[in-house]
C-alpha cells in the first residue's frame, strides 16, 4: 500500500497500527503523525513477525524518511532505565536525564568530511536519548505575527531558547508531545509551505525546562491578532468545502481558544469583547454533529490545530 498523507501506510499495517483501513490509535496521534511530529506513547498490540511475538508494547511512533524520501514508521519502545547513547559523557548523560539541561549540542565530521551539528535531548517517557541535525529541520517564518530573522530562526533549529519582543519564549523540543516548549501555553506558527503562509495553532504546550510557571493566560498582541488569521484560513476551507470535517474541528478548537480569551479577566473589556463569539459575525454558523458538540473530539485531541490551516 502506497503512503498518504505522508503516512507508510504498509508499515502501519504490519505494526497494527492501520487494520480494516481503520486506525488503532488515537486521532490526535495520527494528526502528530502527519505533522512530522512523534506520538505520545501508544500500546502497540499483536506484533508478530517471523523472528518475534509481542502480545503488546508501549512506544512512541514518528515517520522518519529514507534518502530516496519515502516515509518509513519509526518505533520507539518505552525502556525501564535510560539507554545508553555513545556520544555522551557520563556528566552529560546524567545532565540530561536530571532535567539540568534541555538538550546538548555535539559536532561531528561526516564521511565527505564536513562539519555537521546534533542535538541530543532525552525523553523521560521512553527513556532513551533522542537526536536529530538541525538542517532537517524547518524553521517558522513568523510565531504570534513576529517575523523571526536568520539568528532566530538558527537557534530554534539548534534547541535554543528563542525570545520574542512581547516576552514570549520557545524551543524547539522533538520528544516533548507538542514538539515545542515554551513559557506560554499557546502560540501561532507561520509556515512557509508551497501554497504561501500557512498558520498552525498549537496549544496545551509544556513549560520550558527551568523555567518557573507563568500566567498562561497572558495572551500577547502578537498572538491576538495571529489566530484571527487562522480563524480566516479556516473559514476559507470551510467555504471552499462545507464538508472538511477537519476545518470544522479547527474551527471549534478556535472557538474554544476565543472562549477563553474572552473570559480572561486580566484583558481589557474592549479585547474580551472583541473575542466573544457569540458577537462576531459568521462564527457560530456551522450547523454540524461537531458543531453542537465541540467537546466531543476536542477532548479527545486536546484543543489543538497543528495541521496545516
Amino acid at each position: 500500500m502506497k503512503s498518504q498523507n505522508g503516512l507508510p501506510m504498509k508499515d502501519l499495517e504490519i505494526f497494527g497500527v492501520l487494520k480494516n483501513g481503520k486506525y488503532t490509535i488515537p486521532e490526535k496521534e495520527v494528526t502528530a503523525l502527519k505533522n512530522g511530529k512523534m506520538t505520545d506513547i501508544v500500546e502497540l498490540k499483536g506484533l508478530k513477525s517471523k523472528d518475534i511475538h509481542i502480545d503488546k508494547m508501549p512506544a512512541r511512533l514518528s515517520i522518519v524518511r529514507g534518502e530516496d524520501g519515502s516515509p518509513a514508521l519509526r518505533i520507539d519502545p518505552v525502556y525501564r532505565e535510560p539507554k545508553f547513547h555513545p556520544d555522551l559523557s557520563e556528566v552529560e548523560r546524567n545532565q540530561l536525564v536530571r532535567k539540568e539541561l534541555n538538550n546538548i549540542k555535539k559536532s561531528y565530521v561526516d564521511k565527505e568530511g564536513n562539519i555537521q551539528s546534533e542535538i541530543i535531548e532525552y525523553d523521560q517517557r521512553t527513556k532513551q536519548f533522542l537526536s536529530y541535525n538541525p538542517r532537517d529541520i524547518k524553521s517558522p517564518h513568523r510565531v504570534n505575527g513576529e517575523e523571526l530573522n536568520p539568528q532566530q530562526k538558527k537557534k530554534y533549529k539548534e534547541g535554543d531558547t528563542v525570545q520574542l519582543a512581547d516576552g514570549t519564549e520557545l524551543q524547539l523540543s522533538p520528544s516533548s508531545p507538542k514538539g515545542i516548549r515554551s513559557n506560554s501555553a499557546g502560540l501561532v506558527l507561520s509556515v512557509m509551505t508551497d501554497g504561501g503562509l500557512s498558520y498552525l495553532l498549537i496549544t496545551g504546550i509544556k513549560k520550558m525546562l527551568g523555567k518557573e510557571s507563568q500566567e498562561e493566560k497572558a495572551y500577547s498582541k502578537g498572538y491576538l491578532q495571529a489566530i484571527k488569521e487562522v480563524q480566516k484560513q479556516v473559514e476559507r476551507r470551510i467555504a471552499r468545502n462545507p464538508n472538511d470535517k477537519d476545518a470544522v474541528h479547527d474551527l471549534n478548537n478556535i472557538k474554544e481558544e476565543y472562549s477563553k480569551i474572552s473570559a480572561d479577566p486580566s484583558l481589557p473589556k474592549e479585547v474580551r469583547d472583541d473575542f466573544d463569539i457569540h458577537k462576531i459575525k459568521g462564527l457560530n454558523s456551522i450547523d454540524t454533529e461537531e458543531g453542537r458538540n465541540p467537546r466531543k473530539r476536542s477532548d479527545e485531541q486536546d484543543n489543538d490545530v497543528e495541521r496545516e490551516v
